[in-house]
């Protein structure tokens, strides 16, 4: 493993590109100095040797720094996007565990699902869209998709007198990855989900509704062709006088068109929310 050290000289900050190797003999790991950079705060990308130069470990540090080019987290980015997205169409389910494994290193589960899953996903639906993706290819894709998250949502035991979310798609709406998604991210936060995507019978809806008595609904719509059936679902469960929020790539750049509907419905949309700012959102929600 190779990171980046600092130390304090005389109120100073300098750094020491270090790798950190483990000693079998003495069982113990033994720190190597690679590189003496300097002062912290004039390091650039280019004082790092090349083979290091985009480890996880050295774009987080550097990205923290006054003197980062924002350039170079990004084309760290675009790189471990486009890796995601050859490994997703390979169905290479052990490639995509070791990029998520490097990536949290250095950042947040919803950071890797907002930054780099979801938007490969939009890629990929959008190659299929244009006819340059199979329909075979979308489905070992999506496929692969769910067994990551399925790996990543190790089930956390609810807080004591947590709050219950019900998250579900209207009827005809087979997308669930985003509900995957939210799932994994609100539980790890504490909440008890109950994720009924996708595509459940309004009538099985209300009758968990009704038993399970959730304290907010979260509804996702992926294809604009749902979003009437959408629309159709709010009607029947807002006589539950549960607060309901609506999110999906459906209804993004939509709430003007849709703002008196949610107004009579008890609804709010969610557009183009990262997963951070929607658990504030839920927070609010649930006071």
């Amino acid at each position: 493993m190779v990171f980046l050290r600092t130390k304090i000289v005389k109120g100073e900050s300098y750094s020491y590109l270090v790798k950190s190797k483990w000693d079998r003999k003495r069982k113990t790991s033994i720190q190597e100095t690679i590189k003496y950079l300097g002062k912290t705060s004039e390091i650039s990308l280019g004082d790092i040797p090349f083979e290091f130069r985009f480890k996880p470990t050295i774009v987080a540090f550097l990205s923290s720094t006054k003197g980062f080019d924002n350039k170079v987290n990004q084309k760290y980015i675009t790189k471990t996007r486009q890796n995601t997205l050859k490994f997703l169409l390979a169905g290479d389910l052990s490639g995509l565990r070791s990029i998520y494994k490097n990536f949290r290193k250095t950042t947040s589960i919803g950071d890797f699902y907002d930054k780099i899953l979801r938007e490969v996903m939009y890629e990929i639906g959008v190659l299929w869209k244009n006819g340059k993706l199979e329909i075979g290819a979308e489905h070992v894709a999506s496929n692969t998709t769910m067994r990551l998250i399925e790996s990543i949502n190790v089930r956390l035991r609810p807080k004591d007198k947590a709050k219950t979310i019900l998250i579900c798609t209207p009827n005809g709406e087979f997308h669930a990855i985003p509900c995957m998604m939210l799932e994994t991210y609100l539980s790890r936060s504490g909440y008890k989900i109950i994720n009924l995507s996708p595509s459940a019978p309004t009538k099985s809806i209300k009758k968990y509704i009704e038993e399970k008595k959730p304290d907010l609904i979260l509804i996702s719509i992926t294809l604009k062709d749902n979003v009437n059936a959408g629309k159709r679902l709010i009607k029947e469960l807002k006589n539950y006088k549960t607060p309901m929020l609506l999110g999906g790539q459906a209804v993004e750049n939509m709430s003007g068109r849709l703002s008196s509907f949610y107004k009579q419905n008890n609804l709010k949309i969610i557009e183009k929310c990262s997963l951070k700012q929607l658990t504030k959102i839920v927070r609010q929600e649930l006071i």
